[in-house]
Formats: structure tokens, C-alpha cells, sequence
């Protein structure tokens, strides 16, 4: 009998350790497996994977990577990576050893396009991918090396006939219509140069002593007009967005007068709709400005609107600051900055 009972007590007891050693959750309800969570912030900030395998050129075909806080600004640094990943310093290219010892060519006309600082210009581009994980913008951007070099010649071309015709027509033109076309034609040098320093990087070895030769010409007629314009800025008021208008007309060589009866052109600006407040912890402005542009023979007004909106949680400074700056971002990017 105690036999018996012993035999039974042990069986017992090994069945509860059995039990006890089980961890499968069929068997114990009360399991709760360990998961990793992700947040749903980590998910929508990710980067995508398309973005980091970084997809290698081939012979024909050149792949840009970019990212930025709006479409605009991950656009240009995809372009950007497009020529930066080919590693070519224009300066030492065949292209521009070949016009460096040119006189018909200045030596800063030179610079101007070979340097790091010089924007390029890509005319078409193919979207291959687009994404936008929370608020970073992300793209990757293709293009056909061929065709590129190709759409850059004819861009070249057509903006340097353009330039010249514009200079033909600036003959016997009153000051405010000299100001505005000496403005397009500033235009048309832009691309010209962004254009050429883009199809030295796709094709190193491309002759372009030609076209440096024109866009050296354009550029001194440009400069001969705009000797002939005089402008007074006159500050109706102690704005800060004149020192926008008055960086803009110096780096492009306008020159300024500081007496109004030497000038032909008057210019001044109105604020419209100012508005200023504190909105999340940040200083905002929000206001229109009006560049007025006036002759000295007609009188004829000239308006244009600017719309500039800029916050800073740094405060009103700051915010000032990058209004300033948007300001002239508009001016510079304009084709005419009244019209």
C-alpha cells in the first residue's frame, strides 16, 4: 500500500514539472511572444530602397540621386549627383584647353564656366522613381547622354541667335525698354553658360571654341547697354528688401546713381498687404512687394508683384533675413524683374 502510494506521489510530481517546462504558446495561454515594434514614424521616415541602392551608370544612360524639403530642391540635387558621379573637372577637359590661350575669349569669361560654383543645365530628364517618406522628398532622375549633348547644342544655339537678335533690337530704344531686354539677354548668358559647362562634363573632348567665341561677344555688347542705363533707386521708405534690388543690379553691372537727375531709370518699392505674426513658435512675414520702374522721358509706370513668405523660430531677424534673401531669389530667377 505505501508502495503504492509513493509510486503515485512521484508520478504526480514529474507530470507538474513536465508541465511547468513548456513554453509553447498552444500550452500556456499566458505566453506573450517578445515583437520588435516599429513606429509608425520610423516607417514613414525611411529611406527608400531604391534611393539607397543607387543605381550605377552605364555607357549611354546617367542616373542622378536626390532629396530635399520641397520637389524643386530634391530635383536640382539629383542633377546635380548626375554630373558630380561622372568626376570630370572641366578645367583640365580638352574643351577648355584648347580656348584658354584664345584672346578672342576672356580669361573670366572662361572662369565663369569652368568653375565648381557654375550651375549646370540638363534641358530633359526621365523621372524614374519618386517618394515622398514623410517630409523629405526623394527622386532618382535618368537621361540619354546623347541626346542630352544633343538638346544642350541646339539650346546653346537657339539662346545665343535669341541674344543677338535682342541686342540688334535694343538700337534707338527708350532706357526702360534698353533695362528690360538687357535682362533677357542676361537670361539667355545664363543658359548659355550652364549649357556649355553641361556638354564639356558629358562630352570632355567636344569642341566649343565657336560658341565661347559668340558668348564672348554677347556678353561685351551686353555690357556696352548697360552702360548707357542709369538707375536711381528711390527709397520712398527704410525697407529691407532694397538691399535685395540693389545686390541684384550690382552683380549683374547695372550701374546706380546716387543723383536722381543723372538717371534715365528710376525704381522704387511698395510694400503691399505687410503682415507679421507668431505662428508655432515661429516669426512669420507674409507681404507683397511691388518694384515700380520708371523712365526719365516717358513717365510710364512699370509695376510687378513679388509674393515673399518666410518664418524663423529664431525670431524676427532671422525671419527678415530669409525674406531678404527669397526676395532676391525672385529678382535673379525673373525674366524681367518689372515686367
Amino acid at each position: 500500500m505505501r508502495f503504492f502510494y509513493c509510486k503515485t506521489l512521484l508520478f504526480i510530481l514529474c507530470g507538474i514539472a513536465i508541465s511547468s517546462c513548456s513554453t509553447t504558446h498552444e500550452y500556456n495561454p499566458n505566453f506573450t511572444p517578445e515583437v520588435k515594434k516599429v513606429s509608425d514614424k520610423e516607417i514613414m521616415h525611411s529611406t527608400p530602397a531604391w534611393f539607397s541602392s543607387n543605381q550605377s551608370n552605364s555607357e549611354n544612360t546617367l542616373y542622378g540621386f536626390g532629396s530635399g524639403d520641397n520637389l524643386g530642391q530634391a530635383t536640382k540635387s539629383a542633377l546635380s549627383d548626375m554630373v558630380q558621379r561622372l568626376q570630370v573637372t572641366v578645367s583640365t577637359t580638352t574643351s577648355f584647353q584648347n580656348i584658354s590661350s584664345n584672346d578672342n575669349i576672356s580669361q573670366k569669361l572662361i572662369q565663369q564656366v569652368t568653375t565648381q560654383t557654375a550651375e549646370v543645365n540638363i534641358p530633359n530628364y526621365t523621372v524614374v522613381n519618386q517618394q515622398i517618406p514623410g517630409d523629405t522628398y526623394y527622386i532618382e532622375l535618368q537621361i540619354n547622354k546623347d541626346q542630352t549633348i544633343h538638346d544642350l547644342q541646339k539650346l546653346i544655339l537657339n539662346n545665343t541667335r535669341q541674344a543677338q537678335q535682342l541686342l540688334i533690337n535694343a538700337e534707338n530704344k527708350s532706357s526702360l525698354d534698353r533695362f528690360n531686354i538687357s535682362q533677357k539677354v542676361n537670361n539667355n548668358l545664363k543658359i548659355i553658360k550652364s549649357s556649355l559647362r553641361t556638354l564639356v562634363i558629358l562630352s570632355p573632348e567636344i569642341d566649343i571654341e565657336q560658341q565661347m567665341q559668340a558668348l564672348n561677344n554677347i556678353d561685351n555688347k551686353l555690357l556696352n547697354l548697360k552702360r548707357t542705363i542709369q538707375i536711381f533707386i528711390d527709397k520712398q521708405n527704410s525697407g529691407f528688401f532694397y538691399d535685395s534690388l540693389e545686390k541684384y543690379l550690382k552683380i549683374n553691372n547695372y550701374s546706380l546713381t546716387m543723383q536722381k537727375d543723372y538717371a534715365n531709370i528710376y525704381i522704387t518699392l511698395k510694400l503691399k498687404d505687410y503682415n507679421n505674426l507668431n505662428k508655432d513658435d515661429k516669426y512669420c512675414i507674409d507681404t507683397k512687394v511691388e518694384l515700380q520702374a520708371t523712365d526719365n522721358i516717358s513717365g510710364e509706370l512699370s509695376p510687378k508683384s513679388y509674393t515673399i513668405k518666410a518664418c524663423s523660430k529664431q525670431g524676427r531677424i532671422s525671419a527678415i533675413d530669409k525674406a531678404v534673401e527669397i526676395f532676391y531669389s525672385q529678382l535673379n530667377n525673373a525674366e524681367s524683374i518689372y515686367l
